[in-house]
């Protein structure tokens, strides 16, 4: 089901009411607008008043209010079973991407996607219920300035059970739920990084070529608008690495496994201003770790992981001065060093919350995962030491919702039986009130358990999880499914 409203045109004093299309189809869950009553619409944006108003659900998008000129204009829709004052729910929920009204002019047209709460739904995309065009795991999942997603890589079981990596590329519209195959990587990949990148480019590094482990060097800038991809040479071969950019555009590569199989020690650097890679003085042999920008981004830090032999309690947060990355101490240190944990920021700037992981320095085994987290700050008077419980398990994906709440998903778990398994487990972490112990909230469990996918935290609110690998302990596959979950408004 669509509604859509024709553009009323311009309004007096530069106002205008603009074409929206609120798509709510699914291809399964609980229909978007079932029980609903009430729809609440709310436009915000640049040096403007919010302005809400509640409609009947059978107005639909003409109850759109009049929206001002300016930059940065977004509506909200908000679906609820009677009004709030009548004790009404909300069970539904959606949001545009940003966009701009011209003085004088018609604003474009919106398409809003309205989802159930608190659901995992599958998506109706352009082409049906279908889902990817290339089952993938291990792959990459970058929000674009847009609000697009870029699916890149990753690597899939053949009918045979043979592994092979993946070199398509996919782009996914969640507005409208479009999913367009873009030109292939110039090399299959999977387990490399893809940072996003000021201009609304996205660097990819190193990873696998092949499944046996042959590991690319440089990196390539890829530019989805323009349909370029631009090698960047200089940068050494590294696999299942890590890599994240501060807020000039600059991205530090870590860690990770190189040609013959060793710990990474070499840090690198890529400046998306001039285009050129640098070395890091400073040495960071790990993998397994998590690395993610700080507060407003002037710091980056590398948390955790193993040297190889042993695991690393330092935590490291490096900054951009005068020409390279250079790392500081705080003497901060894991309580308890883990490798293979998410790592996400959390609960006020400069706090990151680092889930989950196991404690083995190599590979992991049934009674090495850990069921806890810990805050990690540059600050020591924002440190809070543990954070809370999870289900046991390693290599589970977190995203920061835009509320300040972290969810997180999947992973390697322990089954019945003793083995490692993928996991179907996720929650949702809420920060506690004036720095107070946070709160933790059980999801529905996934219907497919997985690991080695992605979560990638969506514009309007949801988070987007896409394909993996399913593993039970008997058979292993790779999943092409793309899951929206969007959870409960706090306000």
């Amino acid at each position: 089901m669509a509604l859509t409203v024709a553009a009323l045109g311009v309004l007096g004093g530069c106002e205008t009411r603009p074409p929206v299309e609120l798509r709510t189809e699914a291809c399964s869950g609980t229909p978007a607008l079932e029980g609903v009553s009430y729809l609440r619409w709310r436009v915000t944006g640049e040096g403007m008043q919010p302005r809400e108003h509640f409609t009947t659900v059978e107005v639909g998008a003409a109850g759109v209010p009049a929206i001002p000129s300016g930059k940065g204009r977004v509506v909200e829709v908000r679906g609820y079973t009677a009004m709030p004052r009548q004790g009404g729910r909300v069970v539904a929920v959606g949001r545009s991407h940003p966009f701009e009204v011209p003085g004088g002019g018609e604003a474009p047209a919106v398409a809003i996607a309205l989802r159930r709460v608190g659901e995992f739904v599958r998506p109706r995309l352009a082409q049906g219920c279908a889902g990817l065009g290339e089952a993938r795991a291990g792959h990459t999942a970058t929000l674009l300035e847009d609000g697009r997603v870029l699916l890149a890589g990753g690597v899939r079981l053949g009918a045979d059970g043979r592994p092979a990596t993946v070199s398509a590329v996919e782009v996914f519209e969640p507005a409208t739920g479009a999913l367009e195959r873009v030109p292939s990587l110039d090399s299959a990949r999977a387990f490399h990084t893809a940072t996003r990148l000021p201009g609304g480019k996205v660097l990819l590094v190193g990873g696998e070529e092949t499944p046996e482990g042959t590991r690319l060097a440089g990196a390539r800038v890829l530019d989805v608008k323009a349909g370029t991809s631009t090698p960047v040479e200089g940068l050494r071969a590294r696999g299942h690495h890590a890599a994240a950019a501060d807020a000039s555009g600059r991205v530090l590569v870590v860690g990770g496994v190189g040609v013959n199989g060793e710990v990474v020690s070499e840090a690198e650097g890529y400046d998306a201003a001039t285009g050129r890679s640098f070395q890091v003085g400073t040495p960071v042999r790990r993998v397994g770790m998590g690395v993610s920008a700080v507060g407003d981004g002037r710091r980056i830090a590398v948390v955790g992981g193993s040297d190889g032999t042993a695991l690393v309690p330092e935590v490291l947060f490096f900054s951009y001065q005068g020409d390279t990355f250079v790392a500081e101490d705080t003497g901060e240190r894991l309580r308890e060093p883990r490798r293979d944990a998410a790592l996400v920021p959390f609960g006020g700037p400069g706090r990151l919350l680092y889930v989950g992981g196991q404690s083995s320095p190599g590979a992991a085994m049934t009674d090495t995962l850990l069921a806890s987290s810990q805050i990690v700050s540059p600050d020591a008077a924002s440190r809070q030491g543990q954070g809370p419980q999870i289900f046991a398990r390693s290599e589970p994906c977190a995203v920061a919702l835009q509320d300040g709440r972290v969810l997180t998903l999947g992973g390697w778990g322990n089954a019945d039986v003793g083995e490692l398994v993928s996991n179907a487990h996720g929650e949702l972490f809420v920060p506690g009130a004036q720095g107070g112990a946070a709160g933790l909230l059980g999801l529905p469990d996934l219907e497919r358990s997985r690991h080695q996918h992605t979560c990638t935290a969506l514009e309007d609110g949801s988070v987007l999880i896409a394909g993996g690998l399913e593993e039970d302990g008997v058979q292993r596959t790779t999943l092409d499914d793309l899951l929206l979950y969007m959870p409960v408004p706090l306000d």
